[in-house]
């Protein structure tokens, strides 16, 4: 099984609040820790983010950067952020974009979005990875 994270975020997040909403991710799932193969997935034009790096220095996660045209293939069930916006939710996309959507029929979100002050972050997960 796979398991991944997105993680939508405005230019300047603090290590912190990222740090702050897997936390509360965690806790929502019952995790005491992250686990084993979790990736922490995002825009790849935010992927030197450098609070987004931090905070998966910190946490020993790899963090992985999606182009936008995989994201814009992927259904989620949240309607996009912003009016005129091409892309569908980040947070939610890259999570299960990462787990294989849309070609994979398994792949699906464990936590729905939640939401910090500058950022967002969903989990998904999927079985069967197609290749």
């Amino acid at each position: 099984m796979t398991t991944a994270v997105g993680i939508g975020c405005r230019r300047g997040v603090e290590a912190a609040e990222i740090l702050d909403l897997l936390a509360r991710a965690w806790s929502r799932l019952g995790w005491s820790v992250a686990p084993a193969g979790l990736t922490l997935n995002t825009l790849a034009r935010k992927v030197k983010e450098p609070g987004l790096v931090q905070a998966a220095a910190t946490l020993g996660l790899p963090l992985l950067g999606l182009e936008e045209e995989a994201l814009r293939t992927v259904t989620t069930p949240s309607p996009s952020a912003a009016p005129g916006h091409d892309l569908p939710p980040v947070a939610e996309a890259a999570a299960l974009a990462a787990c294989g959507a849309p070609q994979n029929p398994n792949a699906r979100l464990i936590l729905a979005r939640i939401q910090g002050p500058s950022s967002t972050c969903a989990v998904a997960c999927s079985e069967g990875i197609l290749s």
